[in-house]
């Protein structure tokens, strides 16, 4: 853990009101995880960033980083949150019902390889994608993402290598031009290389 963040812990377990720097500091990052995770639900991902802040804050007197970011412990704690939220049992208005596709209708070549990649992202098992995305748009480390899911190294290392494999042969991906086709490899993601 950084000297920054260990010097804001002990302020603000002397001082609550301290906590807001922590809270300033990897709101974003925080926020983002839900967002990619919600399906850009910006409303949803406010409130289970604020959720996962108030656990945080509660449990703030008995951390102990144990050689782990705060980063890390936030995004452990955003995961077990973003679990409940989707354990609880929702109900959904009869209007919505009539919103939901049925089918892919768009005509994928219109897309841009972007929203083609991460259409494809968004079908990956959850756990997938949450291992994929923690290491590439949140940038943490294997040993952090083993941390925050509660796996091992060499688990996250697998399913990473199985999740880009499954990736580069899902047929959004291979429909880009220059995915399925070696001569233009700079097109492709950064993290469909490794």
């Amino acid at each position: 853990m950084n000297k920054d963040d260990i010097q804001l812990i002990a302020l603000a377990k002397q001082n609550p009101k301290e906590y807001a720097k922590l809270y300033t500091k990897y709101s974003d990052k925080v926020f983002n995880y839900f967002w990619y995770r919600t399906g850009h639900d910006k409303s949803l991902s406010e409130d289970l960033m604020q959720e996962t802040f108030l656990r945080a804050f509660q449990h703030l007197k008995r951390f102990n980083s144990r050689g782990y970011s705060y980063l890390t412990y936030l995004i452990t704690i955003a995961h077990n949150v973003l679990v409940d939220h989707y354990r609880k049992p929702k109900s959904m208005p009869f209007e919505a019902i009539e919103d939901i596709p049925f089918e892919i209708t768009e005509d994928l070549a219109r897309k841009s390889d972007a929203e083609v990649l991460w259409r494809a992202i968004q079908e990956l098992p959850q756990s997938n994608r949450d291992k994929l995305l923690m290491k590439y748009q949140q940038d943490m480390s294997i040993k952090d993402i083993a941390t925050a899911t509660g796996t091992t190294e060499n688990a996250v290392k697998l399913s990473l290598s199985r999740t880009r494999k499954k990736l580069k042969e899902h047929p959004y991906i291979k429909d880009i031009t220059g995915f399925a086709d070696k001569k233009r490899k700079q097109t492709q993601a950064k993290f469909l290389n490794t």
